[in-house]
């Protein structure tokens, strides 16, 4: 059963990756699905049901599955999160102080002086209706931190509006770099994912308006809600 879930899951996400069936595409139904892969329906509905989850169909009672990417555009540049209307919140998962790197004190101007220059870490889970939708670590100069030990255990305010209000300016994700990644199996199980499932990942800098680093940031995006924008006008290229 669980070989014959698989194969057929496969089947119909490559359908759908590839451009057979298109966005806005009615598919077959339940029975003639089963004809054509030579499986019961128990099996097909619950290959169904995988797509349906991760953002691939959209089931409307009475008419069928359609094809529909229900999934948000993370655009880059900038990475502006166009996120579907739900209760978005951030859970805490980790906090603590860790000793800065020698590029960490370099990249934001730390003294070397007696003692190790120290950093706050911040790792959060981002939800949107109880959906895990991105894990956030967080390393944020001492100074510019100081309202992390205070932060509730969730909260619907985001990390970076909050570094806003610490410091009287805006903060910004600058310098972003972005790459495919296979997450490590906590991650997977912390967002919900596959555990073969490839995952996006981002890193860049805390910035604020005047220019001053004060953090580094690292994301993985669950690949299941998300996907990318590249605009032509920003001068990036595709080979």
């Amino acid at each position: 059963m669980a070989l014959k879930f698989k194969s057929v899951f496969t089947q119909l996400q490559t359908k759908i990756i590839c451009g057979q069936w298109p966005e806005g595409y009615k598919i077959p139904t339940e029975m003639e699905l089963c004809e054509e892969y030579g499986v019961s329906r128990v099996t097909i509905r619950r290959a169904l049901d995988g797509l349906v989850k991760r953002g691939y169909l959209v089931r409307t009672r009475g008419r069928g599955s359609y094809v529909q990417f229900q999934r948000s555009i993370l655009g880059s540049p900038p990475l502006a999160a166009l996120e579907e209307q739900g209760k978005k919140y951030y859970k805490i998962l980790e906090r603590g102080r860790v000793e800065a790197t020698h590029v960490d004190i370099a990249e934001f101007g730390l003294s070397e002086g007696e003692g190790p220059q120290m950093l706050w870490h911040l790792r959060t889970l981002h939800m949107i209706d109880e959906i895990p939708t991105a894990l956030s670590d967080y390393y944020i100069v001492s100074e510019y931190g100081s309202f992390i030990p205070s932060m509730a255990e969730v909260s619907e305010i985001s990390i970076y509006a909050m570094m806003a209000k610490q410091n009287g300016q805006r903060c910004l994700f600058t310098d972003g770099r972005l790459a495919a990644i296979i997450p490590s199996a906590q991650t997977h199980l912390l967002l919900g994912i596959d555990g073969v499932a490839a995952a996006l990942w981002c890193r860049g800098y805390c910035t604020l308006e005047d220019g001053t680093i004060i953090g580094r940031c690292s994301k993985v995006y669950n690949g299941m809600i998300y996907e990318f924008a590249i605009d032509e006008k920003y001068g990036l290229h595709l080979v």
